[in-house]
Formats: structure tokens, C-alpha cells, sequence
């Protein structure tokens, strides 16, 4: 239950439509118009109506930017200033309603149709964005008012029907279009690496690590060419071949503790664990502090059930960086399989501290809640089980409630949730048509 760390399981860039998006990111003038005017006479007004918006005086933010945007028609309209800010603080709805009335108050600008559509892929919402990226691919070709604003959604449209292409797997679409965004800026580095990926699918390998090495020149943080390719013929079944481009990898870049890692992930996978823990060990040698390289290496040696060493590494994991949850999780699952019954408490409090933290609509709550179940099962307190089972069942993992009620029930003859276990197991049984 190793989570994802960076190199191997972050190889390919995303379908992200949005470029320069500001979600979830501190906001700035320079973020708010940036990309509509060169000069910066207009920031400190822009930056008071940021800090009225942190204040959360709303129409004093929205007055001083309808202000701004009457004294300069460059400036993109107030709306899209405003969701902005609204999705800097991840408040979706807000920025929703200014976008929609945007797109009525400005029915030439094609700003909001690009925020929106962004949003709308996000949600993976492919055909409402394709809808979105069209319109706002025919509103950028009318567009005279602004030149700086007019390249940047040039760009934002070439991204986003490329990534609706790309979802759709649609290559030679996907192609033709970022081959329009590289036109416009040819030193785009993930453009590059969604290039990489699009000619690989259109079985031209060569010319992908071409695109693949272009973007580590521009981008020293772009994944390593090799692996880029390695990783797409993994995925394609072809592990010889990605076997031999690791290797490759490797030979390249020898003192790259994050290439290390990457194939350290690439062997565990292919359950090669001997190459896999010489590997990461060498990667630990270049860079002793790092966190990706603990969870890796404890993750390998959890697998080849050196439960010591998998506690050691994941445990310096979890002391360096106590909120990691790849970490915490991985500790509690090692912890439980110790003859100590210090170290089997200690996992229980972890799996529950991991539970009360991540709860629903947490990307990690099933992984808690499944890594407590276990936990509770090998303690046997069969009561926490069924109240986990149930909370699993609540949230829709059926498959993983039955299991554990098969297997609480068929080895505990009496616990005081036992009658409560029953009738669940029968329920998911019947819905899943097994009869009672």
C-alpha cells in the first residue's frame, strides 16, 4: 500500500488542459494579468483587491477590479478575476457562477469557455470540455483586442483539444494540436513530454524519445528520456523492451538518485527484488534524506517480508516527515506483523490517528480504512472489523467488506458484533447475487 512517490509512478505528465492554472495557488497581479499586459502600473491596484479578497470583503474586491478592467480594456474581464481568486481558494462553485455570468456579460471573450473547460476535464467531463475548448477555439480566431491575450489563448486552446484528444485517444488529433501549441512556444516542456507520449501511441518510438529529450533540455526536472519511453512500453506489455530502456537509464544517468528510484519502482514491480534493493540502495547513497527513497526502499523490503527492515526504513520515513501517509500507513501495516505486542499497539493507534485524518472525500480514506481493517483482523479485535467492514460497505468497496467479514466470521466463533456481522455479510451476499 506504498502510495506514489515522484520519478517512476509520476512519469507522465497528465492530460492537465489548464495552462499556468492557479488552483489551490497563491494568487499575485502577476497572476490575475499577467498574461493580458506587459507593464506592471496597474499591480497595486491588483494587488488591493487581492488583499480585499483575503479579507473577505467580496464586493470591495469585485468594485476595484471592475474599476480596473473600465480603465484598462486589455485587462480580462472582472469575472475571470474573480473566479480566479475563487479557485485559488478551491471554492469551485463561486468561480462557476462568475465564469457563467461572464460568458453572458463578455460574449466575445474566450476566457471563460477555456476556465471552464478546464474545469469541466478535470471533473473528467471529456465531452462537455470538448464542447467548451470548441467555442472558445472560435471565439480566440475573432479575438483583435488584445495580442498578448490572444497568443495566450492560442496556446490554452491548443492544450485543452489536445487533451480532450488525448483522452479520447485520438493521436493524430492530440498530435496536430500540440504540434500548434509547440508552434507558439517551442520551449514548452511539458508540451514536449505530451508529445513524447502521442507519437509513442502512434508507433513512432524514435521520434517520441526525440520529444522526450527535447523537454529534459528545457525542464532538468522532466522525467529522464529513457525512462519516459521505458514506462510507455511497460504499459504496452512490451517489458523486454522496457527492461533494456531502464538499463539504458541507468547507464545515463548513474548519479541520479531520482532515476535510481524509478527503476527501483520498475524492478518491485516486476517482482525482481534483488535488482530492486540494489538500486535503491544506491540511490539512498546519493541522497541519504530522501523520503521517496525510505518509502521505496521499506516497500521492497516489505515485499520480500524483511518486516525489520521495511519498519526501519519506513519508521526514519514517518520521523522525517510525520504527515506523509505512504509513509504512516506503511509503518502501521509493518508494525502489526511484529511478535511485539508494543509495536502491534502502536500500529493500531497509527492506523486510527490515519483514519480520524483522512476521512470521506479523501483520496486516501479507503486505503486508511482498509489498512485499519487488516490491522484490527491481525489483532483479532474482530469488533473494530466489522465496524470497518461496514463503513466499507457504506462507502461502496463491497468486494473488500465481504472479505473481511468471510474471514472474521469463519475464525471468530464469538464477539459481541458478531449477529451484526452476519446480517451484514448475508446483505452484501445478496446484492452481489450469491444468495444468503
Amino acid at each position: 500500500m506504498v502510495g506514489p512517490v515522484r520519478g517512476w509512478a509520476c512519469l507522465l505528465v497528465g492530460f492537465a488542459a489548464v495552462q499556468g492554472g492557479v488552483a489551490h495557488a497563491q494568487v499575485t497581479a502577476q497572476t490575475l494579468i499577467g498574461k493580458a499586459v506587459s507593464d506592471d502600473s496597474q499591480n497595486k491596484e491588483i494587488n488591493n483587491a487581492i488583499s480585499r479578497f483575503r479579507d473577505r470583503d467580496i464586493d470591495g474586491c469585485r468594485a476595484i477590479l471592475e474599476r480596473a478592467r473600465s480603465n484598462n480594456a486589455k485587462l480580462p474581464p472582472p469575472g475571470v478575476m474573480m473566479a480566479t481568486l475563487w479557485l485559488s481558494v478551491n471554492q469551485l462553485g463561486p468561480a462557476r457562477g462568475e465564469l457563467e455570468d461572464t460568458a453572458v456579460k463578455f460574449a466575445a471573450d474566450p476566457e471563460p469557455f477555456l476556465m471552464l473547460g478546464d474545469l469541466a476535464f478535470q471533473d473528467r467531463r471529456i465531452t462537455d470540455a470538448a464542447v467548451l475548448f470548441e467555442k472558445a477555439t472560435a471565439l480566440t480566431a475573432a479575438f483583435t483586442e488584445n495580442a498578448k491575450r490572444k497568443r495566450d489563448f492560442d496556446i490554452r486552446c491548443h492544450a485543452g483539444n489536445a487533451a480532450v484528444a488525448e483522452a479520447r485517444r485520438q493521436w493524430e488529433q492530440a498530435q496536430k494540436h500540440l504540434q500548434g501549441w509547440l508552434d507558439l512556444d517551442p520551449d514548452n516542456a511539458s508540451a514536449r513530454q505530451r508529445m513524447g507520449i502521442v507519437l509513442f501511441n502512434l508507433g513512432k518510438e524514435q521520434e517520441s524519445l526525440v520529444q522526450f529529450k527535447e523537454a529534459r533540455k528545457l525542464d532538468g526536472k522532466a522525467v529522464q528520456p529513457e525512462l519516459a519511453l521505458a514506462r510507455l512500453y511497460d504499459e504496452a506489455k512490451k517489458r523486454d523492451t522496457a527492461k533494456k530502456l531502464i538499463e539504458a537509464a541507468i547507464k545515463a544517468a548513474p548519479n541520479d538518485p531520482g532515476v535510481l528510484l524509478a527503476s527501483a519502482q520498475w524492478y518491485l514491480g516486476q517482482n525482481d527484488l534483488e535488482t530492486a534493493k540494489v538500486t535503491a540502495e544506491n540511490a539512498l547513497k546519493l541522497d541519504p534524506k530522501s523520503l521517496d527513497g525510505k518509502i521505496v526502499r521499506g516497500a521492497i523490503a516489505r515485499v520480500a517480508r524483511d518486516y525489520r527492515t521495511a519498519e526501519k526504513f519506513f519508521n526514519e520515513a514517518h520521523v522525517q516527515s510525520p504527515g506523509n501517509f505512504p509513509a504512516s500507513n506503511s509503518l502501521a501495516l509493518v508494525l502489526v506483523e511484529s511478535d511485539d505486542e508494543a509495536a502491534r499497539q502502536r500500529a493500531t493507534e497509527m492506523a486510527e490517528a490515519n483514519v480520524a485524518m483522512y476521512r470521506e472525500n479523501s483520496p486516501q480514506q479507503v486505503n486508511a480504512l482498509t489498512t485499519l481493517a487488516w490491522v484490527y483482523y491481525k489483532r483479532l479485535t474482530t469488533d473494530g472489523a466489522y465496524y470497518v467492514s461496514k463503513l466499507l460497505a457504506d462507502r461502496g468497496e463491497k468486494d473488500r467488506a465481504r472479505k473481511i467479514l468471510e474471514e472474521v466470521l469463519a475464525n471468530e466463533p464469538m464477539f459481541a458484533t458478531r449477529p451484526d456481522a452476519v446480517d451484514l455479510l448475508a446483505r452484501l451476499k445478496k446484492e452481489a447475487g450469491g444468495g444468503n
